[in-house]
């Protein structure tokens, strides 16, 4: 497939002009040829446009002879064949708006495919069901939807309410006795009407936290696990985050000694836990950069960590929690010039891409997971304060204005059934302090450094070696390192992987 035209402002001559030089139709235009009849997989295509954003099937153009008309094409029988098929092939149907064009002397048909309601989706083909005949459109053109995909479709239909569930086997034993002393505390303090008179057993039935199981027994909920629970992967193994740091700018990249990772862990605990944990593991792999203001120092880091925390919160808030989706992880992956978060299932409800952060535009997969976390504290031994999220639909807004005040681009975020993934971009001078500042990785002239001077002690070291020395993280001492070698104050042994050595020159 070729690049992408908008079905808003399609032309006929200015997407053939198009196709021809790149000999290739695009991802938002199907070209059929359709000379005798109606081609079968139509339908398929039909399919990926309602469940995308929308687009176009031109029918009557040849693609293999050079996108040219075809002769004895006939426009008006392929027009009531598409129209037909839109109407009694597709459930629900297809509202196309079909036209009969003139081009380059030949008709051509031409059907503008809309987009289905979120509310209806998915839209597949009546004779082979939902799970068969669900397509959606890609680069490479029409795939067919897994059955995981089609569930987060069906989602759209009504509200889900996989974080109200009881988790059979758990206790109430198993909560937080801190987390809940601090959300029950908040909860009465903001609606004490509503409270009055209620034990904290019904507080916690009445919020959702616990619900009565088949057994008639009061048990936790999903919600109330993952947002109060002391170990809520004892029931939900991969509810958890991968944190990783790696060496360059993709996942294939290997560090100097060969790593994979210069830093990596999986976090686990209850939501506000994970939140903090995921800042920490951030923190110790961020640089700093420390200049003096007023005679004071300010020290400022590459991320501002309110983006982060807004990022990690929101993406352990509104994952999938259905019984495919618990099966996956929230990712936090640091690259040399990004941090991505990636979290299971798309965007739900009304919130888009394009509406995020704006007024209004606020819908939750997890409403009882929502409303848990706006009163779940952060506790004790964190450096966190207050609660884990506003859920008044401003936390994008938060981290766009975070980014927009270091002067940072604004967070990318990108959209699909199975995956959210929002980009944060490191600045493109976050590494290099003003002239007037100075670095706190810098070896200012005259000083002594530590890595030398242990370098200089011991004859030679190894990256680890120099980790654990300095106290800081694998992926801060390979950027020292890459620093004193790129200076000539450091040479490589010449070793391979986990050998390499590194020693003074001579």
């Amino acid at each position: 497939m070729g690049g992408i035209m908008s079905v808003s402002r399609f032309n006929i001559d200015e997407f053939v002009r198009f196709a021809r030089r790149v000999n290739s139709d695009t991802a938002d235009v199907e070209v059929k040829t359709a000379s005798m009849a109606l081609p079968k997989d139509i339908v398929e295509t039909l399919s990926a446009f309602a469940n995308c954003s929308g687009g176009t099937v031109v029918c009557g153009l040849s693609e293999k002879e050079g996108f040219v008309p075809v002769e004895g094409f006939d426009a008006k029988r392929i027009s009531e064949a598409l129209s037909q098929a839109c109407a009694d092939k597709m459930e629900p149907p297809v509202r196309a708006n079909i036209q009969i064009e003139e081009f380059e002397s030949s008709l051509l048909v031409v059907a503008h495919i809309p987009e289905t309601e979120p509310f209806r989706k998915p839209c597949y083909i009546k004779a082979r069901g939902p799970y068969d005949g669900s397509f959606i459109r890609t680069g490479e053109g029409d795939r067919k939807l897994s059955r995981y995909e089609v569930d987060r479709l069906m989602e759209e239909r009504q509200q889900p309410r996989y974080d109200a569930q009881v988790v059979e086997g758990a206790d109430v034993s198993e909560l937080d006795s801190e987390l809940v002393d601090g959300f029950l505390r908040r909860e009465r303090a903001a609606s004490p009407r509503v409270f009055a008179g209620l034990s904290d057993e019904d507080a916690l039935l009445t919020m959702g936290v616990t619900a009565r199981a088949s057994d008639g027994e009061t048990r936790p909920t999903l919600a109330g696990l993952m947002a109060l629970g002391r170990h809520p992967q004892k029931h939900f193994p991969r509810a958890n985050v991968t944190f990783a740091v790696f060496p360059g700018n993709s996942k294939e990249e290997l560090a100097q000694d060969g790593a994979r990772f210069l830093d990596s862990r999986t976090i686990i605990g209850p939501i506000p836990v994970m939140v903090s944990e995921t800042l920490s593991s951030v923190r110790r792999n961020m640089r700093v950069v420390s200049y003096v203001e007023g005679g004071s120092r300010r020290d400022v880091a590459e991320y501002p960590e309110v983006a982060i925390r807004e990022a990690v919160a929101n993406a352990l808030m509104h994952r999938d929690y259905s019984q495919e989706g618990v099966a996956s992880q929230v990712q936090v992956n640091m690259f040399d010039d990004r941090i991505e978060v990636v979290s299971p299932g798309g965007l739900y409800g009304t919130v888009t891409v394009d509406n995020m952060g704006e007024y209004g535009s606020s819908s939750s997969r997890n409403q009882f997971l929502s409303r848990i976390l706006e009163s779940t504290p952060y506790p004790e031994g964190y450096p966190e304060r207050g609660y884990v999220v506003e859920n008044k639909g401003t936390g994008f807004a938060q981290i766009q204005a975070a980014l927009k005040d270091r002067g940072m681009s604004p967070a990318e975020p990108v959209d699909s059934i199975s995956l959210f993934v929002l980009t944060m971009r490191k600045k493109a001078d976050a590494g290099a302090a003003p002239s007037s500042l100075k670095h706190r990785e810098d070896v200012a002239e005259g000083e002594s450094d530590p890595i030398l001077d242990y370098i200089r002690a011991n004859g030679s070291a190894a990256s680890s070696e120099i980790s654990e020395m300095l106290g800081v993280s694998r992926a801060t001492a390979n950027r020292r390192i890459k620093k004193l070698v790129e200076l000539g104050a450091l040479i490589s042994n010449g070793g391979q992987s986990r050998s390499i050595r590194y020693l003074l020159p001579r």
